[in-house]
């Protein structure tokens, strides 16, 4: 999040700009690169690395930015053809997830395509009714959509398929008993590809 930002104005950012990517290298998917003198929209990565690069040429020089960083959960993320990782916590694979959290993300596809989701790694709470910890889906913008099923365990046995072009996941964990949490892959398909769920 930014709390300072002037950089050399130029319509496409070519001469000063701050590139802001999707994970630790310059190859990451990028999630903005940024000049002028409006503060910026806080920028959220899918996962617990970022890596920001500051380009200055040899002519025209601003204040700069001041930018502070922080670990939340949750945030709107672009689906495209070639799949990215959504992890269920910042310390993933260092730690397990944490206790009293809500988080919603919301997947959303270019316009006629739809999303698929597979589920690598899945260790969630396990309960008959998914009442403790869960990660509810549904096939929309808010929980007002259609739902993809609530899961905890180890989660949905194959990929899932919505059929619009955005999905909602929301994560809830109670107080008590943390476990690893999950990785979801997720990639957007053009129709008619696939049915509503592989059988």
């Amino acid at each position: 999040a930014f709390s300072e930002f002037e950089i050399e104005q130029h319509q496409e950012c070519a001469y000063d700009h701050l590139e802001v990517f999707d994970g630790e290298t310059e190859k990451s998917p990028i999630l903005g690169r940024l000049c002028g003198n409006k503060i910026p929209e806080p920028l959220v990565a899918t996962g617990n690395k970022m890596f920001v690069r500051f380009v200055s040429d040899a002519s025209v020089q601003r204040k700069g930015f001041q930018a502070t960083h922080s670990t939340e959960c949750g945030g709107r993320l672009k689906a495209e053809s070639k799949p990215r990782d959504l992890y269920s916590h910042a310390q993933f694979g260092d730690n397990n997830y944490p206790g009293q959290v809500d988080c919603e993300w919301l997947l959303v596809s270019e316009q006629g395509s739809r999303l698929e989701l597979s589920f690598p790694i899945f260790e969630v709470e396990e309960e008959a009714d998914c009442g403790y910890d869960y990660v509810e889906l549904f096939d929309g913008l808010d929980s007002t959509a259609v739902g993809l099923g609530r899961f905890c365990g180890s989660g949905p046995p194959e990929e899932i398929y919505s059929i619009g072009d955005a999905v909602l996941i929301h994560f809830h964990t109670d107080d008590t008993i943390n476990k690893k949490g999950f990785h979801i892959r997720y990639k957007s398909i053009r129709y008619p590809d696939t049915m509503h769920t592989k059988k």
